[in-house]
């Protein structure tokens, strides 16, 4: 997480270096965007969550106790965000996908490849908020049990208890579809 590397950039910025804040928001965007839009599902709120999540940070970075945590508090902050919205809207849409193509896959693979991605993505987003949202920590984000617990507030037991869940009802979904594509 480079929490050291964080934490000097944050005391640069708290001695008035401007671009300091930038090179965190550089490196912290692109993830929180990810982590965001998988759990609202909607490019629009998602870049609004973004942009509140970097503006509460940069008013309170002052506040932060720990600098090296700097990587947990700005994803707690996303949380936060990310639960406003879906108490404000409780809405679900659905998910669109990036297209990371390889030179070396075949067409047939690519189409394969990409409804796989797009089964899986519609399963995840059919999950409840909670067991998407740990899914994503630990799958997207490679978060420790212990790391998710740190962000969501939650006992550790309680994360491996949510993943646990939500792996088994991705899997008994996915079970269908993975069992007719072995009998071809």
């Amino acid at each position: 997480m480079h929490n050291h590397n964080d934490a000097a950039l944050i005391h640069r910025f708290l001695k008035g270096d401007r671009e300091a804040f930038g090179a965190l928001y550089g490196k912290y965007q692109r993830r929180l965007y990810g982590y965001c839009y998988r759990l609202l599902q909607e490019r629009t709120a998602t870049e609004d969550v973004i942009q509140s999540t970097f503006a509460k940070a940069l008013e309170s970075v002052h506040f932060l106790d720990k600098p090296e945590s700097f990587y947990y508090w700005i994803f707690t902050i996303a949380r936060n965000e990310v639960y406003g919205v879906l108490r404000a809207t409780r809405s679900n849409g659905t998910v669109e996908l990036t297209d990371d193509v390889w030179d070396e896959v075949t067409p047939h693979d690519t189409v394969v490849g990409k409804e796989t991605v797009q089964l899986v993505e519609e399963c995840l987003s059919r999950l409840k908020v909670e067991y998407r949202e740990v899914l994503v920590f630990r799958h997207f984000e490679q978060l420790s049990y212990a790391e998710i617990s740190t962000i969501t507030g939650d006992t550790i037991s309680s994360v491996e208890s949510r993943i646990h869940k939500a792996r088994k009802a991705l899997i008994k979904q996915l079970a269908p579809y993975l069992e007719s594509r072995r009998i071809r």
